[in-house]
C-alpha cells in the first residue's frame, strides 16, 4: 500500500515537472500584438467587415467556419496578413482579433473585409444646388476628368449625366455608381463610405482630392446587393427620383418647430412687441386649420450678458422647457421682459443665447427645427471672458448642421453703433449660412428706427413657415385622394415609405440639373406592378416659389425668399430623412469631393469617426497646448519651453517636447490626427511660427483653440450624433462622424 502511494505521490510529481516547461513556456512566450499600419508607430491596423462575411478558423475557406454571417461594420485589429499561395488567386487573409491585447477570433477573407487604415469616412453634403456625386471604377478616368480643358470636362461630364438619366449606359460606362437625388441624412439613416486611399490635386484651380471608397450598408438583405447602376436598374431608378418626392402618407409626421433667439437687454423691447403682435396674428391663421396648428410647435430663449453686470437679470433663459402650441405661446411670450440695467459695452452674449437654443431646446420628434435669430449688437467673441459658451461662430454652425438646425438671423441695425455692424454681419452671416441653402445665408437686416420695416421680416418668415406647412397639407390631401381611387390594388411595403416605381412612372421622366438644364428620356422599368397606386401617391413637393434675385446684387434678398430657400433646403433634408433613402452599397469606387461641374461646390465631406476616449484625448491635448500659449504669452518663453511646462503633468517625455521642431514631432498630438487629408494648424507649429505671429494673431490662435475645446465637449455631452457601429459595442465605444472643421 506504501508502495502504491509512493508511485502516485511520484506519478504526481513528475507529471507536474513535465507541465512545468510547458506553462513557462506559455508564460513567456510574446503576447501578440497587431499590426501597426504603415508609418505609423502606435496606430494599429484594422479591417472593416462586409455584410454576411464569414469567419474562419485558419486561412483557408474549407477549414471550417469559426462565425458566419459576421455583422457589417464590426472592427477587427489585424495580426497577421497570409496571401492564398496561388497565382492565381488574389485573395488576401486576414488573421483578426477583436482587441488589441491578443484576442484572435479568426481568419478572414479580403473578399469579405477592407482595410481600413484610418478612421476616416465620408459624407455627402446638402444635395441642393449641386449634381449627385459620381463614383468611376478607375481612378485614372476621374483623374483624366479633372485634368481637361473646362469646356470638354463639363461636355463629358454632362453626357454621363444625361446616360443615367435616361438609363441608357454605354457597354464601357466608367461610371460604377451614382448618389441618389435625395438627400441622405446620416444621422437617421447611417451609412458609412470609409477612406481607403486618398490624394490631392489642383481642379480648375482650386485644391481637391481624389478618393478611393467603400460604399458599405450597416445590415439588411440586400447588403451585399451591389448599387452598381451598369447592372442594378432598381436601383438606378430610385436614385434619380428627385430630392422634393415622398409618398404622400409619410407628411402625416411633417411638423415645424420655430425657436425665437432674442437679445432681451433694454433697447430690445420695441422688437420683442413686435414680434409678439405677429405671433397674435399668426395666431388666428392657425387656429382655423387643426392640421396647421397640431404641426407648429412654438420655443423662446432669452439672452444678455454676464452675470458679473449688476442687474441683468441672467445670462441665457429657456422660456419654453418644452416647446408650446399657438395658444399656449402667446401667454408665454409676453411674460418675455428685457432688463432694467445696462450693458457694459456694446456687444452681448449671442452666442451662449444660440448655444442654448441648439443645444438645450426640447426639439419635437421628427420635426424641422428653425430658429429666427434677433439681435442688435455683436456677440462677444471666442476668447472673451464674457463669451460664456466659449464658442465661435463656426463652431456653433458646424454643430447646427449636424443637428439639422436651420438658422434666420434679423439684424436690428443702429446707426450710432456702425462700427459695431461688421462683427455683428459677419457672426450673422457664418450662423446663418444654412446646409444646401441656395442664395447665400439666411441674413436679413434691417434699421433700428423702422419697426414696421422689423414687423414685416418677421411676419415674412411666420408666413413662410405656415404658408408651406398650407401648401403641404393641400397637396398630401389630393394626393391622397388620387391613391384611394386605386384602393383594391396592393398598398406600398412598409419598408420604405417611398414606393417603387412602376413603368409609367418613367417613360417620359424629366431630370433637371443645377442651372435649369433639363435631361429627357426614359429609364426602363422594372416590375413593380403592385405598386402602382401607391406610386401615385409619390408626389414631388416642390412648393416653393423661386423668385429672380435683385437687379441690384448689393441690394439684399426679399426676407420672403430667404425664409422660403431656409425651409426647402430644411425640407429636402427632412425628406431625406423620413425617405429611408439608401446610400450606395457594396461597391469600391473612385470620386472628387467637388462637384465635376461646379467646381466651386464641395459635394462630399472628409470626416473623422472618433470615440470618447480619443475625443477627451484630442481636449486634454488642446488644453496643454492652450495653457502653453497664455504661459508664454506671459512669461516671454518660446513656445516649446512653455510646452515643456505645460505638459509636465501628463506622461509625455519632455525631451521629446524640448528637442522637437513642430507639434507633429512633440508626441503631444494624438496620432490618429496625422495623415488626415487636411492642413493642420497645431501639427505645423513651431517657436518661429509663433514668433511670428503678433500677440493678436497668437490670441486668435488660442481663442479658436478654445472655441474648439468647448465644441467637444458639447459634443462629448451630447446624445445626439453618437453611432452603434457594432452591436457589441458599450456606449464608450460609440463613435461620432467628426467634421473635419472641427478638428484643429
Amino acid at each position: 500500500m506504501r508502495n502504491k502511494i509512493i508511485i502516485i505521490t511520484l506519478g504526481i510529481t513528475v507529471m507536474a515537472m513535465l507541465s512545468i516547461p510547458y506553462t513557462l513556456q506559455a508564460q513567456t512566450e510574446p503576447k501578440k500584438v497587431p499590426l501597426k499600419i504603415e508609418g505609423k508607430e502606435s496606430l494599429p491596423l484594422r479591417v472593416l467587415s462586409r455584410a454576411f462575411s464569414n469567419m474562419y478558423k485558419g486561412p483557408d475557406s474549407k477549414s471550417g467556419t469559426v462565425q458566419e454571417n459576421v455583422p457589417a461594420f464590426e472592427n477587427y485589429y489585424v495580426y497577421s496578413k497570409k496571401d492564398s499561395g496561388n497565382d492565381r488567386d488574389p485573395t488576401l487573409w486576414y488573421e483578426v482579433g477583436s482587441d488589441n491585447k491578443g484576442t484572435i477570433v479568426g481568419w478572414m477573407s479580403s473578399d469579405d473585409v477592407f482595410e481600413w487604415k484610418q478612421t476616416m469616412c465620408l459624407s455627402y453634403t446638402h444635395p441642393e444646388g449641386r449634381y449627385p456625386v459620381l463614383m468611376f471604377d478607375k481612378k485614372e478616368g476621374l483623374e483624366k476628368l479633372t485634368k481637361m480643358p473646362e469646356a470638354k470636362r463639363k461636355e463629358s461630364v454632362e453626357k454621363y449625366y444625361s446616360d443615367i438619366a435616361t438609363g441608357k449606359l454605354p457597354s464601357d460606362f466608367p461610371i460604377v455608381t451614382i448618389e441618389p437625388k435625395k438627400a441622405i441624412d446620416i444621422t437617421r439613416q447611417f451609412y458609412l463610405l470609409p477612406i481607403l486611399e486618398f490624394s490631392e490635386i489642383e481642379f480648375n484651380n482650386r485644391e481637391a482630392r481624389i478618393l478611393k471608397l467603400a460604399a458599405v450598408t450597416k445590415e439588411g438583405a440586400d447588403a451585399r446587393e451591389s448599387s452598381d447602376i451598369r447592372t442594378n436598374k432598381e436601383y438606378l431608378q430610385d436614385a434619380v427620383k428627385d430630392s422634393t418626392e415622398i409618398n404622400a402618407a409619410a407628411l402625416e409626421k411633417l411638423g415645424v418647430d420655430i425657436v425665437w433667439v432674442m437679445d432681451t437687454t433694454n433697447s430690445m423691447m420695441p422688437y420683442i412687441t413686435q414680434t409678439l403682435k405677429v405671433v397674435e396674428d399668426a395666431s388666428k391663421r392657425i387656429s382655423q386649420n387643426s392640421d396647421l396648428a397640431q404641426s407648429v410647435k412654438f420655443g423662446v430663449w432669452g439672452y444678455r450678458d454676464s452675470m458679473t453686470i449688476p442687474g441683468i437679470g441672467y445670462n441665457v433663459k429657456n422660456y419654453t422647457p418644452k416647446l408650446q402650441g399657438i395658444d399656449q405661446f402667446i401667454p408665454t411670450l409676453k411674460t418675455v421682459d428685457v432688463t432694467t440695467s445696462g450693458s457694459e459695452g456694446y456687444a452681448e452674449d449671442m452666442f451662449s443665447g444660440v448655444k442654448g437654443a441648439v443645444d438645450e431646446t426640447s426639439w419635437t420628434s421628427n420635426a424641422i427645427r428653425f430658429i429666427v435669430l434677433v439681435g442688435d449688437a455683436p456677440s462677444h467673441e471666442v476668447g472673451h471672458q464674457w463669451n460664456a459658451s466659449g464658442q465661435s461662430q463656426d463652431t456653433l454652425r458646424t454643430i447646427a448642421n449636424d443637428r439639422n438646425i436651420t438658422i434666420f438671423a434679423i439684424h436690428i441695425k443702429d446707426p450710432q453703433a456702425e462700427k459695431y455692424h461688421a462683427t455683428a454681419i459677419e457672426q450673422l452671416q457664418v450662423l446663418s449660412a444654412n446646409k444646401g441653402q441656395e442664395g447665400g445665408a439666411a441674413y436679413y437686416s434691417t434699421a433700428s428706427a423702422d419697426l414696421a420695416g422689423f414687423e414685416h421680416v418677421t411676419k415674412s418668415v411666420t408666413d413662410s413657415v405656415i404658408a408651406f406647412l398650407e401648401k403641404v397639407g393641400k397637396e398630401k390631401k389630393k394626393a391622397l385622394q388620387i391613391a384611394s381611387k386605386g384602393s383594391a390594388e396592393k398598398a406600398v411595403t412598409p419598408q420604405s415609405d417611398v414606393p417603387k416605381a412602376t413603368a409609367s412612372d418613367f417613360n417620359e421622366t424629366k431630370s433637371t440639373m443645377p442651372g435649369g438644364k433639363e435631361i429627357t428620356g426614359a429609364i426602363p422599368a422594372t416590375d413593380a406592378g403592385s405598386n402602382a397606386t401607391a406610386s401615385k401617391s409619390a408626389v414631388n413637393f416642390d412648393l416653393f416659389d423661386s423668385k429672380p434675385a435683385p437687379a441690384d446684387k448689393k441690394a439684399q434678398p426679399t426676407a420672403d425668399a430667404l425664409a422660403n430657400a431656409a425651409l426647402k433646403a430644411a425640407f429636402v433634408q427632412w425628406i431625406g430623412s423620413q425617405a429611408g433613402t439608401q446610400a450606395p452599397r457594396d461597391v469600391v469606387a473612385w470620386v472628387t469631393d467637388k462637384d465635376l461641374l461646379s467646381t466651386d461646390i464641395q459635394s462630399l465631406e472628409v470626416r473623422l469617426l472618433i470615440n470618447k476616449q480619443q475625443l477627451d484625448s484630442l481636449r486634454e491635448t488642446l488644453k496643454t497646448i492652450l495653457a502653453a500659449g497664455r504661459k508664454g504669452q506671459i512669461s516671454g518663453k518660446d513656445f516649446f519651453s512653455s510646452l515643456q511646462a505645460a505638459a509636465a503633468t501628463t506622461a509625455r517625455d519632455p525631451e521629446m517636447i524640448r528637442k522637437a521642431k513642430s507639434l507633429a514631432q512633440s508626441g503631444l498630438v494624438p496620432e490618429f490626427l496625422a495623415g488626415l487629408p487636411y492642413k493642420s494648424r497645431i501639427m505645423d507649429m513651431s517657436n518661429e511660427l509663433w514668433s511670428s505671429w503678433s500677440v493678436d494673431e497668437q490670441e486668435m490662435f488660442l481663442a479658436d483653440l478654445e472655441a474648439r475645446i468647448m465644441a467637444y465637449e458639447t459634443i462629448h455631452d451630447g446624445p445626439e450624433g453618437w453611432v452603434q457601429l457594432n452591436k457589441s459595442d458599450d456606449p464608450s465605444e460609440y463613435v461620432y462622424p467628426i467634421s473635419l472643421e472641427l478638428l484643429p
